[in-house]
């Protein structure tokens, strides 16, 4: 089991984010922000962000954006400085986690 009761089946799931039974529509529409977001932001228009808000508060979207940034832009960071092999991060809640 995965840390937060999240099931490595859930994760497997993500890329079949539209049809995979473990999701919730709110937990659907959140991962297609995150995929449109990463690779065709264009697609983000208001008929979508109505689609989101029938689920999340202006507030909650705010949140999932700036976790969506950060986790590309940190992805981004250890493949352009070639870290995300060679040099494992520990992030300081795994040292809590027991």
């Amino acid at each position: 089991m995965a840390p937060h009761d999240l099931s490595e089946e859930l994760y497997a799931g993500v890329a079949d984010w539209a049809t995979h039974p473990g999701y919730s529509d709110a937990e659907r529409i959140a991962i297609e922000y995150a995929e449109k977001f990463a690779v065709d932001h264009k697609k983000l228009d208001d008929a979508f962000f109505a689609r989101m808000r029938e689920h999340y508060t202006d507030e909650q979207i705010m949140e999932i954006s700036v976790c969506v940034g950060t986790w590309l832009a940190l992805g981004r960071i250890t493949m352009v400085m070639d870290v995300d092999v060679s040099c494992p991060i520990r992030l300081p809640l795994e040292d809590h986690a027991e």
